[in-house]
């Protein structure tokens, strides 16, 4: 079961009409805009939206995975060998 195109879209933007996914949308956004320094309240905001300790863990860690690939394939400037997607904004 996957995502429909309109779900990839509103992921990209860090929305879904699903709260508890829109919550650690929120949170995962929180911790790419703060470099890895996300509030207290955003810790408990994701809390309260029902994610366990490991959960969240496993949001940290999917950030910074994406992180650590992005830097990799523009420092040794891989080839592209998928449709290129343009980052969307809000």
């Amino acid at each position: 079961m996957g995502l429909s195109q309109d779900e990839v879209g509103q992921a990209q933007r860090f929305e879904s009409d699903d709260e508890k996914r829109a919550a650690a949308l929120r949170f995962a956004r929180e911790v790419v805009e703060t470099r890895g320094h996300p509030s207290d309240e955003s810790f408990n905001a994701v809390r309260e939206a029902g994610y366990t300790d490991e959960q969240i863990m496993e949001i940290i860690s999917t950030v910074a995975l994406a992180t650590f690939t992005n830097y990799m394939n523009e420092t040794i400037d891989t080839e592209l060998d998928i449709p290129v997607v343009e980052p969307t904004t809000k």
